[in-house]
C-alpha cells in the first residue's frame, strides 16, 4: 500500500503517552489541517485499518505493545479571539490556552494548571478539578465524522456533558475545535490562583513520577450503601475514588514497575519501567478490593486503547 508523506511506520508511543509506557504503533501521523486529517482517515478505511485519535496522552493506556492501526495525532494550532471568546483548536495544550487567558486577562480557567491534556481531550472526557471541568466553559464544538468527513457543530446542550462524559465519548465523531466563554478578570489573580492550584498539585506528589492523572471517577455518595460512606468526605455529591482505595490498605502496592501513589490513592505511578500489564493488573486490584469491601464497582475515568 502507498502511504501518505506524514505517516510514519513502526513508531514508538512512550513519550506520546504521560505514563511513558513502552508501546508501539503500525501507523502514526501528526495532522494539522481538516485535508490531512480527512485523508488519514480515508486511507485508514482503504486500508481496513482501527484508528485512535490522540491528544497529550495524558489519560489512556495502551493495553497492548504494538497498536495495529493508524494512531492519528492533532495538532491544529489555529486559534481565533473574539470579545470574551477563543476559539480554541483540539490540539492546543490546556496550559497553553491557560496562558491565552492570562494574557487576556480572562478569568475561569486557572484549574487547568498543571494538567498535561489537550482542549480536544479534556472536552471529549468533560474534564475536571477542583469542582470545575469543561462543560462550564464550552459554548460549540466543532466535529469533524470519521464516516462522512463532514463537519458539524454541536451547541453545549448538544454535547450532552456529564461527569467525565460527553456526547462525543458514544458517537465518536472527532472533536477539531471549540468556542471557550471567558470572563474578565485580573491579570494577577488569574496568575495567583493558577499558582494555588499548580502548587497543589505540586505538594500532592503529582508530578514526581509518570502518571494519567486520576484512573477512576468518584463515586456518586447516592450509590454507595450508608454503612459503607461512614468517614467518608462528600463533594458535590460525590466521594473520591482514592477514599475507598486507602480504606483498603492499597497505597504503595506496587505490580512491577508500576505503583498505587502514596501521595494520591487514584494515581498509579511508573516508577521503573512499568509495562501496561502492571498498571492494568493494579487497575483490577483496586476494583477487586473495593467491590470486596464496600460492593461498588470503580469505573475507569482513562482510556484504555486495545486493537
Amino acid at each position: 500500500m502507498s502511504i501518505l508523506p506524514w505517516i510514519k511506520t513502526n513508531i514508538s508511543l512512550e513519550n506520546y503517552n504521560t505514563l511513558r509506557v513502552k508501546t508501539k504503533t503500525k501507523y502514526f501521523a501528526i495532522v494539522s489541517t481538516k485535508k490531512q486529517l480527512i485523508k488519514t482517515l480515508q486511507w485508514a478505511k482503504s486500508n481496513s485499518l482501527p484508528f485512535f485519535i490522540l491528544g497529550n496522552g495524558s489519560n489512556i493506556l495502551f493495553a497492548e505493545r504494538r497498536y495495529p492501526g493508524v494512531v492519528i495525532k492533532i495538532k491544529n494550532n489555529r486559534k481565533r479571539i473574539w470579545a470574551k471568546t477563543i476559539i480554541a483548536p483540539a490540539g492546543m495544550m490546556l496550559e497553553e490556552l491557560l496562558k491565552e487567558f492570562i494574557d487576556l486577562e480572562f478569568s475561569g480557567l486557572e484549574w487547568v494548571a498543571g494538567i498535561p491534556g489537550t482542549v480536544g481531550g479534556a472536552i471529549f472526557g468533560n474534564a475536571g478539578s477542583f469542582g470545575y471541568d469543561m462543560a462550564s466553559f464550552v459554548k460549540k464544538v466543532k466535529t469533524i465524522t470519521p464516516e462522512t468527513y463532514e463537519e458539524k457543530i454541536y451547541s453545549l446542550k448538544d454535547c450532552k456533558f456529564k461527569y467525565r462524559d460527553s456526547v462525543f465519548k458514544q458517537n465518536k465523531e472527532i472533536i477539531w475545535e471549540a468556542e471557550i466563554s471567558a470572563k474578565k478578570g485580573k491579570r494577577e489573580e488569574i496568575i495567583q490562583k493558577a499558582q494555588e492550584y499548580r502548587n497543589y498539585k505540586i505538594q500532592k506528589g503529582l508530578f514526581k513520577y509518570p502518571s494519567a492523572g486520576s484512573i477512576f471517577k468518584n463515586v456518586f455518595a447516592k450509590e454507595v450503601p450508608l454503612k459503607h460512606r461512614k468517614g467518608a468526605v462528600i463533594k458535590g455529591g460525590k466521594i473520591s475514588a482514592a477514599w475507598f482505595i486507602e480504606q483498603c490498605n492499597l497505597k504503595g502496592k506496587k505490580c512491577g514497575g508500576a505503583m498505587i501513589s502514596p501521595y494520591h490513592a487514584n494515581v498509579i505511578i511508573n516508577v521503573n519501567k512499568a509495562t501496561a500489564k502492571n498498571i492494568l493488573d493494579l487497575i483490577n486490584l483496586c476494583q477487586k478490593e473495593v467491590y470486596k469491601k464496600f460492593k461498588i464497582k470503580l469505573q475507569e475515568e482513562i482510556i484504555i486503547v486495545n486493537s
